[in-house]
């Protein structure tokens, strides 16, 4: 007996997956794609008017670091930076490198005078050092940095930077609450 052939059918692809994989392809592309600018100039930014953070800032453990002007004599001004620290039993720890001296004496400052200090006046480099002993002192120590209005960006942008060098990201500003009118 002779075998039956049986008829073929006809092939059929289901292209919709494909098609689905194109246009996410697609839309990733579009989406991270970097234009480039129309021109080189700087855009004009005008900030909003800014609010005050309705947050209160904790009573204890809390470092406050100030920038402020200070009038020189012949007519330019200094920039002044003061590192405080709320907690008195942390303060010896986090001010003792910093060597300060009793201004009678000539003699190191004890650990209780250094208890007595709230803040002392601190470079930039010894910012970064007192930073670092209230790190070790108390990780979970809260940082905020209240600066005069006058102050330029890039000293605010240094205690930023100090702060951040030692891990200390969470920061707040101090500023004054907008008054209504």
């Amino acid at each position: 007996m002779a075998k039956v052939k049986m008829k073929r059918h006809g092939f059929r692809l289901d292209m919709t997956p494909m098609v689905d994989v194109g246009f996410l392809l697609l839309t990733f592309f579009m989406l991270t794609a970097k234009f480039k600018p129309q021109s080189d100039e700087p855009l004009t930014i005008q900030l909003p008017v800014a609010q005050a953070d309705t947050t209160k800032l904790p009573d204890a453990h809390i470092a406050t670091v100030s920038v402020g002007l200070k009038p020189l004599s012949d007519g330019r001004t200094d920039t002044v930076i003061t590192f405080g620290v709320s907690d008195e039993k942390d303060r010896p720890a986090i001010f003792k490198p910093l060597n300060r001296v009793d201004d009678k004496t000539g003699q190191p400052l004890t650990d209780q005078q250094l208890m007595m200090k709230a803040a002392v006046r601190v470079s930039k480099t010894e910012l970064e050092t007192v930073v670092q002993q209230a790190r070790l002192q108390n990780p979970s120590m809260r940082y905020a940095i209240n600066a005069d209005s006058a102050v330029s960006f890039g000293s605010i942008d240094d205690v930023m930077h100090a702060l951040q060098k030692y891990g200390a990201t969470r920061m707040n500003l101090i500023t004054m609450t907008k008054e209504k009118s």
